[in-house]
């Protein structure tokens, strides 16, 4: 593969991907922090928790952050929500494009359990496990507004043994007082078909205390499909095992090894894998978690790849894997900005050029009382990247991004998003601003076409 060398050994690169902040960051990671922190509003982010075996899925987990539900309701709609949290989905509300579509075609259990303290309520309304991921849809209210879920104040159980593999939180806003959230956790195995899942929450913010829920769990596979190919391909020095890929109506994994001298990469790059599929569509990518060891003088990694749901069961599949974070220096790319200067629709769109990856089209703005919300499609050769890179500039030069609000995918498969941004004069000047992107560096004696219907 074309990289240069270095001395550090596998372990020890993945100490300084999470430690050093000089450290090139990858691009996926680069282009989420160029766009939404630009300029930080007055909140907390949330954040995402990967034990330290996952470490090195770090970068690839947070392309899922942004892309999960949306806060987009009135204050009317807020009010409803309160006082009757337990019959909305939150799945619906906050969850990503699979989740919502796992709940209409009837594969998530309903859980409806409440635990309170330190006056804060948390509500556990759904799981939904599909054998890739299970995740767990929750309320937290509280009269003092939100407080952060964060790793060390969490503990995770399955049929009374500790659970240490790599979770995920994310979520929307409802008001300030309510806030809609989805955990969800990506087993390195396979769980049972049927188990009884525990959650023990002993912080929230800064508060101290106990909230604890157990609750039984099914497996909702009725429609998965799993292949097995064990297909492997050798680049110079890099061998690579396609071991296995999963369908489910709300998700899509793939499972990969590879093998390489321990010099192969720099500090701070990653393999990162695209699928797509029999019609040219690339599957929303999301996160992933691996493990590795050392044999001599080689690196053994297992890796899994989380995507989102097909639109069916293709009948081949290509798995294009890339070197993340290749040449990339950590500073910002440059920017396109386009002029709001009229309003767009799907035959007229305002174009913004993403250099060599691509560019956006946004088909219709709405400015309304309460929000502007922007809709738009990428296209291009990494279009689920190119989708979290948009924003608003005001006439002073402002960046307007509600990192509390996040993006809803309309289609996966199109490439359409809404983007809720704030409210604004009737009469103000925005521009759209997006930024310039690299194309994937694809190593393409690596790519794989895998058989998937008979």
């Amino acid at each position: 593969m074309k990289v240069e060398p270095t001395d550090a050994p596998w372990e020890e690169r993945l100490q300084q991907v999470k430690h050093e902040p000089s450290a090139p960051l990858p691009a996926l990671l680069r282009e989420r922090i160029d766009t939404t922190l630009s300029e930080l509003p007055p909140f907390k982010r949330r954040r995402r928790w990967l034990p330290r075996a996952a470490v090195g899925a770090a970068a690839a987990a947070l392309v899922g952050i942004g892309v999960l539900g949306s806060g987009f309701v009135s204050p009317d709609m807020a009010a409803a929500l309160r006082q009757l949290p337990l019959l909305t989905s939150v799945f619906q509300f906050a969850g990503d494009f699979g989740l919502r579509a796992a709940d209409e075609k009837g594969m998530v259990t309903e859980v409806h359990q409440t635990a309170t303290d330190q006056g804060i309520s948390l509500k556990i309304t759904e799981a939904m496990y599909d054998g890739v991921r299970l995740s767990i849809g929750y309320f937290q209210e509280s009269a003092r507004g939100i407080q952060e879920l964060s790793g060390p104040g969490l503990e995770f159980e399955v049929n009374g043994t500790s659970y240490e593999g790599a979770w995920s939180a994310t979520g929307s806003y409802v008001d300030a007082q309510t806030y809609a959230g989805v955990l969800t956790l990506t087993p390195g195995q396979e769980l049972p078909d049927r188990f009884t899942f525990g959650l023990k929450v002993y912080q929230i913010g800064e508060l101290k205390g106990m909230w604890s829920f157990e609750f039984p769990v099914r497996k909702m596979a009725s429609t998965n499909k799993v292949v097995m190919p064990m297909a492997v391909k050798t680049a110079g020095d890099v061998t690579m095992t396609v071991k296995r890929i999963t369908f489910t109506p709300g998700s899509t994994e793939l499972e990969v090894a590879y093998k390489a001298p321990l010099q192969t990469f720099q500090a701070g790059q990653l393999i990162q894998f695209q699928m797509i599929d029999d019609q040219g569509v690339f599957l929303e990518q999301r996160g992933g978690s691996g493990s590795g060891k050392r044999e001599g003088e080689l690196e053994i990694s297992e890796w899994k790849q989380q995507f989102g749901p097909a639109q069916r069961i293709p009948d081949y599949v290509t798995v294009r894997p890339y070197i993340d974070g290749l040449g990339v220096s950590g500073g910002l790319l440059p920017e396109t900005r386009v002029p709001l200067d009229r309003l767009p629709s799907e035959e007229e769109p305002l174009i913004l050029s993403q250099g060599a990856a691509g560019r956006l089209l946004v088909t219709k703005v709405e400015r309304l009382s309460d929000k502007t919300l922007v809709h738009y499609q990428a296209e291009g050769a990494s279009p689920h990247l190119q989708g979290t890179s948009l924003w608003l500039e005001d006439e002073a030069g402002r960046k307007h991004l509600l990192l509390d609000r996040s993006t809803k995918v309309i289609d996966p498969h199109t490439y359409k998003w809404v983007r809720e941004f704030p409210a604004f004069e009737a009469g103000e000047s925005l521009t759209l601003v997006t930024r310039q992107m690299e194309q994937p560096s694809y190593e393409r004696d690596l790519e794989f076409v895998i058989p998937i219907q008979p």
